[in-house]
């Protein structure tokens, strides 16, 4: 596959990066106090949880030292959203539905950048959507193994990865394809991917088993 053309350029302010980040830690924490964890152990998994992803992308783009580990301010969002967490943790039942739209929001803007920052570099339409996929899920599955978990995003289950495909597949094509300026595509792919998150939440929408596909014969 070629490489990506786009319109323009597009980088994410920081105040969006570090806002991505504040949010997926304090999943990360939520979950941690779920399991009985220390505040220590919060903190751990809050900060896999928000910059793995990062921190692996950046890794595999071999394009200098990983942003999270140049700007103490991703660090300092990961201990405000500990701290966050842990205050609010008995009334977070209450922003359930806010949370799982916040984090669709933060898991399409991870997918776009990651994508963005690939294409930046020159890399091909495949290799781009697959830095911007593990820029999206790579926290999470570090996350989960971290926490000995087996990762939801091998199970069913509501869409969730496939939210970041969605807002990976129109960023390119509306930036290669339409010819759109990539911060317009980008802004684009973003609202259908969390609008397709909180379609899912609502009427509960899931993925299936591959053994339980049914075929017409």
């Amino acid at each position: 596959m070629g490489h990506v053309s786009l319109n323009g350029s597009y980088l994410l302010p920081v105040f969006f990066d570090l806002f991505a980040v504040f949010l997926f830690a304090f999943s990360g924490s939520i979950k941690a106090i779920e399991k009985g964890y220390d505040f220590i152990g919060v903190f751990i998994v809050a900060m896999v949880t928000s910059t793995g992803g990062s921190l692996i992308r950046d890794t595999l783009l071999q394009n200098g030292v990983p942003a999270p580990l140049l700007d103490y301010r991703y660090l300092l969002c990961v201990f405000l959203a500990g701290i966050v967490a842990m205050v609010l943790y008995r009334h977070s039942k209450h922003f359930t539905l806010l949370i799982n739209v916040i984090d669709a929001i933060s898991l399409g803007m991870y997918a776009v950048f990651g994508t963005q920052k690939a294409i930046v570099l020159g890399l091909s339409i495949f290799s781009a959507f697959i830095i911007g996929f593990i820029n999206a899920v790579g926290g999470g599955l570090l996350r989960d193994i971290l926490m000995k978990e087996e990762s939801h995003f091998f199970k069913p289950g509501q869409y969730y990865a496939v939210n970041s495909i969605l807002a990976i597949t129109v960023f390119i094509l509306l930036g290669t394809v339409c010819g759109l300026h990539a911060e317009t595509a980008a802004t684009i792919a973003i609202i259908l991917a969390s609008g397709l998150r909180y379609l899912a939440v609502k009427f509960d929408l899931q993925t299936k088993a591959v053994n339980q596909w049914r075929f017409n014969k």
